[in-house]
């Protein structure tokens, strides 16, 4: 048996872009009430993803202060918030793996970006043990998924 960790099925429940563009004011600040999906999973760090999304937010409002007709497009589509707020979220989810399950060996899995990385691309397929080396989740922007072999049947976060 096995366990499959893909990160875009894991962020369409837990932090789906909807929930993030609910970050986001229509002064540019955090609504930090937004914040509650955090909550889903105990080991995530809410101060963190703040700190990612204030720091998005911080750079939202530098471009509108340039050009203020951006404003509308940053509030409707805040794709770079959503990213880095996803971004940091898998994170922190590959590091929970590492220590739940240092030392079982994994597949690693193919990313379902739109541009892979080249070096994660020549690791799709190969087995692995868990905590040593690089893993998928580890690099910023990395959405390569894993098969951890244990006889779970399901990832309990």
């Amino acid at each position: 048996m096995a366990i499959k960790y893909e990160p875009s099925k894991l962020l369409r429940k837990v932090a789906p872009d909807a929930k993030i563009e609910n970050l986001v004011s229509s002064r540019l600040t955090l609504k930090r009430a937004a914040l509650s999906f955090t909550n889903q999973l105990d080991f995530l760090d809410k101060e963190s993803i703040s700190r990612v999304a204030m720091k998005t937010l911080k750079g939202y409002k530098a471009r509108v202060k340039e050009d203020p007709d951006l404003k509308g497009d940053l509030l409707s589509d805040p794709a770079q918030l959503i990213q880095r707020v996803q971004n940091e979220i898998v994170l922190q989810v590959a590091g929970e793996l590492k220590d739940r399950y240092a030392g079982e060996l994994y597949t690693w899995l193919p990313s379902d970006a739109e541009e892979p990385d080249p070096e994660h691309q020549l690791n799709y397929g190969k087995t692995f043990v868990v905590g040593e080396g690089e893993m998928p989740g580890d690099r910023f922007g990395c959405r390569c998924g894993m098969e951890i072999k244990v006889k779970d049947s399901s990832l309990s976060l």
